[in-house]
């Protein structure tokens, strides 16, 4: 492991712990029971009662043509072989950059053929400057596709999801799905996490703009029931999430 690798997973580390804690909340009270006398209870759902939501979130994955690592790239032309397709198990087609007359340029292939799925490799993913080689699950990268103004970043607007194009790489994204620190793999299926917005990047039907959201287009409450929405009530929505993104850090 290269000095580089080594303060990379430091820094990974300290994002596992720092959700963990704040998914756990404080400490809970001795076994005997609250102050109050009232039995204690856990602060934050375990991995195993959020895992429909871990399975809900890990709707992509990366370079389905094939196997290998997902190699970073600081820009377009630099590494014609670590640029990627985007997948989504929804949709069963390839994310893409394409024109829209309201919300921002990214939309869905008509199909998911090989010769499709070559065509659309045009994502990259960009480490830390002089960090390059394998991305690694947890870490803060960049996420963009093609030429110029590249990179996707968090940024309000009107119509569709809130997000834009910058130039220079916005470190805002984590893909989360293996443990925290390894290699991400080609056609595994993760999740995309943008910091930002403390939210995951997922499939959504819109009325306008390209059907592309984040895990809150929707309140919760609307989407889940049963052992779920009991989750939402008794612990949060905030909690719940930050429990998930714990969960695919294991």
């Amino acid at each position: 492991m290269t000095e580089t690798d080594a303060i990379d997973m430091t820094q990974v580390r300290e994002l596992v712990e720092g959700v963990r804690q704040q998914a756990q909340g404080p400490p809970a009270a001795p076994a005997g029971g609250g102050g109050n006398g009232a039995p204690a209870r856990a602060a934050a759902p375990d991995a195993s009662q959020v895992a429909e939501l871990v399975t809900e979130y890990k709707q992509w994955t990366i370079g389905s043509d094939a196997r290998g690592a997902v190699l970073s790239s600081a820009h377009f032309h630099d590494h014609p072989d670590r640029l990627y397709n985007l997948k989504n198990n929804k949709t069963r087609k390839f994310l893409q950059y394409e024109e829209q007359t309201l919300g921002i340029n990214l939309g869905w292939t008509g199909d998911a053929s090989p010769q499709t799925g070559e065509r659309v490799s045009r994502w990259f993913f960009a480490r830390r400057e002089g960090t390059g080689g394998s991305v690694r699950y947890g870490e803060t990268i960049a996420l963009a596709n093609g030429l110029g103004r590249s990179f996707l970043y968090y940024a309000p607007r009107q119509w569709g999801i809130n997000l834009n194009w910058s130039n220079p790489p916005v470190y805002e994204w984590r893909l989360l799905g293996g443990p925290a620190g390894t290699v991400v793999q080609r056609n595994n299926y993760l999740a995309i996490y943008n910091t930002r917005v403390a939210e995951f990047f997922t499939y959504f039907d819109r009325n306008v703009g390209g059907n592309i959201g984040w895990s809150d287009s929707e309140r919760w409450e609307d989407i889940f029931t049963g052992v779920l929405r009991d989750l939402i009530r008794k612990y949060g929505a905030d909690v719940v999430k930050a429990a998930v993104v714990a969960a695919m850090a294991l």
